[in-house]
């Protein structure tokens, strides 16, 4: 069996509402490198294309009352914190403006320390982001990445918000549920934080 046969096989067995990254993607690299930025580009086009195609159906019919909201990662999934320092991912930036366009919000959970609310927030409207709302590591003792991204999430649905995707590059992003779908970036096995 090839290796790319064995990596679609690997994403065909992918769980719950997760968008599956391409068999590209799968493909871990060698430990001590990561593709190049136009490959990641296309390795995060297609989840994109179908985080847009989902925001499309899903606010095209809002029912009254509901406040729905896209909650993102921030780094490698808002910007491109690796590859292009303080720029944003294109394709999602215009993913997450065309949600807000229609009503959505668009709120971040990150595991970025607390004292940097305000360089973070700056950092996120200079790349052209809206910010609705930024859920960060609580101060003090943490309860690990895949906690904290939960407890921001359960923040927003006490706000109200019905969070109608999740976007995030890790597997901490997605644990624990709370959102309607999810859609991952790819991480290449851990190896692109």
């Amino acid at each position: 069996m090839s290796r790319g046969t064995k990596a679609a096989l690997m994403a065909g067995a992918a769980l719950c509402s997760l968008v599956a990254l391409p068999a590209a993607a799968q493909a871990a690299p060698h430990p001590d490198s990561l593709p190049s930025q136009s490959q990641w580009l296309q390795d995060v086009a297609p989840v994109a294309a179908d985080l847009y195609s989902h925001l499309e159906q899903r606010l095209a019919h809002v029912p009254s009352g509901e406040r729905p909201a896209v909650v993102l990662d921030i780094d490698n999934t808002s910007l491109a914190t690796h590859y292009d320092k303080g720029q944003p991912v294109k394709a999602i930036l215009d993913a997450t403006k065309y949600a807000h366009e229609h009503g959505a919000a668009v709120l971040f959970a990150s595991y970025r320390s607390p004292d940097s609310r305000s360089s973070t927030t700056k950092q996120l409207t200079s790349a052209g982001y809206t910010v609705d709302g930024l859920c960060l590591k609580p101060e003090g003792h943490s309860p690990g990445k895949a906690q904290v991204k939960l407890g921001c999430r359960k923040q927003y649905e006490e706000e109200g918000y019905t969070l109608i995707a999740n976007v995030g590059n890790r597997s901490t992003d997605f644990e624990g549920g709370h959102y309607e779908k999810g859609f991952k970036l790819p991480d290449y096995d851990g190896e692109l934080s």
